[in-house]
């Protein structure tokens, strides 16, 4: 009887600790990413009507706060055709990105081909499609022709290094710095 109670006791201990790991792991993500649900009345003003723009009309399921690379995000999530949507908006209501749940008969036959390629053919992968928001500039500097991709919350995207599979940011402030050459002759900048 009291080896039961023992395995109880521990079972229950177990449960405890795994959701404690559980809540732990999705607050606080590696890179300093953190993420929590937060209720519909804690999302800014504007960051709710861009998201409510975005569902058209449909339920939101919940509502998340996001910190990434030192900005603030919410999401919103809510049913689409083939699963769950979810939209990130700046706290500003500026639209960051898309995620939407599809299925593997609408993704392109060249992205299903590279899954299976790396995963092996009897893998049945979930799909997402990812739509990013990004702002090109383009501008004369020290007479060339200079371009800059950013994110709504204004880091640098590096479009090359993306083709590359290393996407990275930089920090608001550099951009000038780093600001590519584009030796074109396009007047698109002055």
């Amino acid at each position: 009887m009291q080896g039961r109670r023992s395995g109880i006791m521990l079972a229950g201990s177990l449960v405890v600790c795994g959701l404690t790991l559980s809540v732990g792991a999705q607050q606080s993500q590696p890179g300093g990413e953190q993420e929590r649900e937060v209720k519909e009345a804690e999302v800014p003003p504007a960051a709710l009507a861009a998201l409510k723009k975005v569902a058209g009309g449909a339920p939101f399921t919940e509502f998340a706060e996001e910190i990434e690379h030192g900005h603030t995000f919410y999401e919103g999530t809510f049913k689409g055709l083939d699963g769950n949507v979810d939209a990130l908006v700046t706290a500003e209501g500026d639209l960051v990105e898309i995620e939407e749940s599809i299925s593997a008969e609408k993704v392109p036959a060249a992205v299903r081909a590279a899954v299976q390629k790396v995963a092996g053919a009897d893998v049945k992968p979930r799909f997402e499609k990812k739509t990013m928001i990004l702002y090109e500039a383009h501008f004369r500097k020290d007479g060339k022709g200079r371009e800059m991709i950013l994110t709504p919350d204004g880091r640098r995207f590096y479009e090359d290094a993306a083709t590359r599979g290393d996407v990275r940011a930089a920090k608001p402030g550099d951009e000038e710095s780093d600001a590519s050459d584009d030796d074109s002759d396009d007047d698109d900048g002055e």
